[in-house]
């Protein structure tokens, strides 16, 4: 990168659900802040302005990020995007009769759209996380616990990713090493152990922020 260059703005989005928002967590412990502040200092003294925005929501599904998306993601025309949703989606409510809250179907169709409407408008590097395991093994409505589903739409994001071609981050194979007590660290106590603690928002910005290095070095890298 030549630091005599003309200064250029790269625009990030985080999308996403409560995991994305950093729910339960102070904002500068969240993966996001954490990522952020890293790039921030690594681009400090360049011509690179970094403009940062986190679009997550709490208890939202792909279904309300969708919705949402003209105002949350196309109107900043980000050329990076992360993009994180599933653990509500895939959660039964009593309410629904058991039913998930998003069916596989939809929520394979909803991350389609979200990576279609980010590229239309200028996302050229998307980042597609699967969800962190949780301690979640109550058994549903429907005869399944949350993790029983949550891994499942895991593996649609798995494949969503290896089919549109954006870049999958795989937080569950970055957790998966854990044993519960060690996974019981990462997690809001209970009765809660789904949200990250502060320790699980450090683990998670370890393995996300790779990923993010490369995508905004590969703008900066290249000429406008």
């Amino acid at each position: 990168m030549d630091n005599g260059a003309q200064p250029r703005a790269v625009v990030i989005v985080f999308m996403g659900d409560s995991i994305t928002a950093g729910q339960f967590v102070e904002p500068a412990q969240r993966w996001t802040s954490l990522v952020g502040d890293a790039l921030t200092r690594r681009y400090l003294a360049t011509p690179i302005n970094l403009y940062m925005l986190n679009r997550g929501i709490a208890g939202e599904t792909t279904r309300q990020g969708l919705e949402r998306f003209p105002a949350d993601v196309q109107q900043h025309r980000p050329q990076i995007m992360t993009l994180q949703f599933g653990l509500n989606d895939c959660n039964c409510w009593v309410t629904d009769g058991g039913l998930p809250r998003v069916s596989e179907a939809a929520y394979r169709a909803n991350l389609y759209e979200m990576i279609e409407r980010a590229q239309r408008f200028g996302a050229g590097h998307i980042i597609l996380s699967t969800n962190h395991p949780t301690l979640r093994h109550k058994v549903l409505l429907r005869g399944e616990s949350l993790e029983v589903r949550r891994r499942r739409y895991n593996d649609h994001v798995r494949e969503i990713a290896a089919r549109t071609g954006v870049t999958l981050c795989d937080i569950e194979e970055g957790f998966a090493h854990l044993d519960d007590h060690q996974l019981a660290e990462m997690l809001q106590p209970y009765p809660d152990q789904l949200h990250l603690s502060g320790k699980g928002n450090r683990s998670y910005a370890n393995h996300i922020q790779p990923y993010l290095e490369r995508a905004v070095a590969d703008l900066v890298d290249c000429p406008q």
